[in-house]
């Protein structure tokens, strides 16, 4: 934070100024020009005098200020801004006025250079803006990779899935056919007794009817597992926010688990056919259990076509995620990651031999650069690939998160580099305000005493009154500029109107100055001026210190 002594040397260089501006704007004869030259020549021998004494009394106690004036002083020999008033001046005496416009229009830039030099506003502000920018746009990139690299992951998982589900069908499948071919077996045997049958030749067929109810009963069972998965596996994606849900496709027959679980039912229901031809069996009556072994082999030839139809919708679910398709993806994702890598640590290569430094997240994202091309040399081996791709979409989020952490800090800063940076401005101003009061309330008294004959106001005061509504305007573009650090910053709600009222009540005073006002009404104006800035400035100090101590 600048100190209150440069925020007077400041305020002393808006001072400087006005006279320069009021030479460029009025140069009606040729004393007004160069004694105004003169005015502006030596107050700015007294400000570079200012500027030397408070660097060496800063240097131990506020090194980082006396660093700030040493470079306003350098800037100042540089620019040879001393022997140019001087020349001016000399330009203007020998009534070269569009040789002394060019000069001094040059200098009033030079001026404003050396003012925000002096402030320390461009330097921190724009670095802390520009690093912000830059992390924001790495932000967004990690982000979109990120989403990508989810969304990849999602598809070999469902593939995965599918494959793993598809062989859960035909292993399920041909539990079924040979439950089938076994029933159709039986049910031959059993056919072949007659009406009227030993024990000892319908026992070993009730055994066998037993061991087939149980099988199939837990096959049933196991179906329902079966049938959740393929339920899962065929729910309906939800439509992202703001986008309408497609129309899915028509299917050729309806899924077998909308049928509510017609796998696992067609499946218990053979095994209660199978339980009850066990009993007619074991009571020795083999003719009344062919209709129910005729029952469970009809149950069953549903069981093996429904599971034939969950495997087709199964097949038709993979080829809408065809594994070419798949590493193509996952490879242009993986060359986005490592551009993006490549483009983080170019971005810290600054070019002034300044320490690089590390650009937060750079290295997940490094790291998830060989995951992806693992994950894409699997898919092309079609194989899935949903481990390795989940583990380069974590790196990607802690990389999003380092740069949301880093960010979330350098917003802070700003906010915090802002509030000073205002404070500073707004002190400024305030002392230049209370200057430029005074002048005013020192020229309306002598404006009753010298009336020309006719009435008229003499030139000179006339010249005041415009050089001090100069002086308005130049706060009032400071006000200006107030406003958009805050704009910036976007973290100070409480403080934008107030200014924008500073603004506008000093584009008043302005304009009351050049219709020759001096009044105690206008007086009265620019003191409610000082009273706002004062407001500012101290409702500023408070919000620092608030910050400060961590409230």
């Amino acid at each position: 934070m600048i100190p209150r002594a440069i925020a007077i040397v400041m305020a002393f260089l808006f001072a400087f100024a006005t006279p320069l501006v009021s030479s460029l704007r009025a140069q009606d004869t040729q004393t007004a020009a160069a004694s105004k030259q003169e005015l502006a020549r030596t107050k700015f021998r007294d400000l570079t005098e200012r500027m030397q004494k408070l660097m060496g009394i800063l240097q131990k106690s506020e090194p980082e200020e006396s660093k700030i004036l040493a470079a306003g002083l350098h800037y100042t020999q540089e620019k040879k801004l001393t022997q140019r008033l001087d020349h001016a001046g000399n330009m203007l005496k020998d009534e070269r006025w569009d040789e002394a416009l060019v000069v001094m229009g040059s200098l009033k830039s030079d001026l404003s250079t050396l003012l925000d030099l002096l402030q320390n506003r461009n330097d921190d502000l724009r670095k802390l803006l520009e690093e912000i920018k830059r992390l924001e746009a790495f932000k967004n990139r990690v982000e979109e990779l990120a989403k990508e690299q989810g969304e990849e992951k999602e598809d070999s998982a469902r593939t995965e899935d599918l494959q793993k589900h598809l062989a859960d069908i035909e292993a399920k499948k041909q539990q079924a056919a040979a439950l089938l071919a076994a029933q159709k077996e039986l049910r031959e045997q059993t056919n072949e007794l007659g009406v009227q049958a030993a024990a000892e030749a319908t026992k070993p067929l009730a055994e066998k009817e037993g061991q087939l109810q149980q099988d199939t009963e837990k096959l049933a069972k196991d179906l329902e597992q079966t049938e959740r998965k393929n339920a899962e596996l065929n729910k309906p994606s939800k439509p992202e926010a703001g986008k309408p849900s497609e129309p899915t496709e028509p299917k050729d027959q309806p899924s077998p688990s909308a049928k509510g679980g017609s796998c696992s039912g067609s499946a218990g229901k053979a095994s209660k056919s199978m339980g009850k031809a066990q009993e007619s069996l074991g009571d020795k009556k083999p003719e009344p259990s062919l209709k129910d072994q005729d029952q469970a082999i009809e149950e069953l030839q549903k069981t093996v076509a429904e599971l034939e139809a969950m495997a087709e919708e199964a097949r038709r679910e993979l080829l809408k995620l065809p594994m070419e398709q798949q590493a193509k993806k996952q490879d242009g994702t993986q060359h986005a990651t490592d551009t993006l890598s490549k483009d983080m640590e170019k971005s810290e290569d600054k070019g002034d031999n300044a320490e690089p430094q590390a650009t937060p997240g750079k290295q997940r994202v490094q790291q998830a650069v060989p995951k992806q091309r693992a994950a894409a040399g699997q898919l092309k081996e079609y194989k899935p690939a949903k481990q390795k791709q989940q583990d380069a979409k974590e790196d990607l989020e802690a990389a999003k998160k380092e740069l949301e952490d880093a960010l979330a800090q350098l917003r802070q800063q700003l906010q915090d580099e802002v509030l000073r940076a205002l404070e500073e401005r707004f002190t400024a101003m305030l002392a230049r305000q209370r200057e430029l009061s005074a002048q005013t309330k020192t020229t309306d008294t002598t404006r009753t005493t010298v009336l020309t004959a006719s009435g008229q106001l003499p030139a000179a005061v006339v010249e005041k009154l415009t050089e001090l509504s100069v002086g308005e305007g130049q706060l009032e573009m400071e006000a200006s500029d107030a406003l958009k650090l805050l704009e910036e910053d976007a973290t100070t709600a409480v403080f934008p109107p107030m200014v924008e009222q500073l603004r506008d009540d000093l584009g008043a005073v302005e304009a009351r100055l050049l219709a020759q006002e001096s009044g105690l009404p206008l007086q009265t104006a620019q003191r409610e001026v000082e009273d706002l800035l004062e407001l500012l400035i101290n409702a500023l100090r408070k919000t620092i210190e608030r910050k400060e101590g961590g409230h």
